[in-house]
């Protein structure tokens, strides 16, 4: 299968200079599990690195560009949307595998598929807590995807093995200005 995602610059937004990658750094708890996240949405990057600057105190973001070799033998998962698959997927990774389809399969070299941003969040969250009602029925996740729907998400390219990450060439790093 073509991944038309993989075909272009990759950027990662960060309070640091990231020119190699070590998946120990990643953090627990994430969308698609712990790994090194990036978008061909070069805006979305930099709105991604101040960010992280601010909540670091660091005044300083950063976005590592990076080409993508080969997906020959990598396993290879793709969420065209934010539909009941990827909200399932998404509570597993965030640690709510209570709330989501057990019979997931976590386990993918890429994956690539919206992102939760910060509006997401807010959603899962009410989710989780009961605001729609019950969070093992049908019904409360339908609404909480319908809300999820009407968010524009960009695509998130995730690399969460050794093997994936071997693919990624680094290109180049630029500082992102804070208005």
């Amino acid at each position: 299968m073509n991944y038309t995602e993989l075909s272009n610059p990759l950027y990662h937004g960060s309070d640091k200079n990231v020119t190699k990658i070590d998946l120990s750094m990643s953090a627990l708890r994430k969308d698609f599990g712990r790994g090194f996240y990036t978008t061909g949405d070069r805006g979305q990057a930099e709105k991604f690195a101040r960010l992280k600057a601010n909540r670091s105190n660091t005044g300083k973001g950063y976005v590592s560009a990076f080409s993508f070799k080969d997906s020959n033998g990598l396993k290879i998962k793709k969420f065209d949307s934010s539909n009941e698959e990827w909200f399932d997927f998404v509570l597993a990774n965030r640690g709510y595998g209570n709330l989501s389809n057990p019979a997931l399969d976590l386990e993918y070299d890429i994956i690539i598929g919206p992102v939760a941003n910060d509006a997401v969040g807010v959603v899962l969250n009410l989710f989780v807590y009961g605001t729609y009602g019950d969070p093992t029925t049908a019904e409360a996740k339908e609404m909480a995807i319908r809300l999820l729907l009407t968010q524009k998400l960009h695509n998130q390219v995730f690399f969460g093995t050794g093997r994936a990450v071997a693919n990624l060439r680094y290109l180049e790093t630029y500082d992102v200005c804070f208005d």
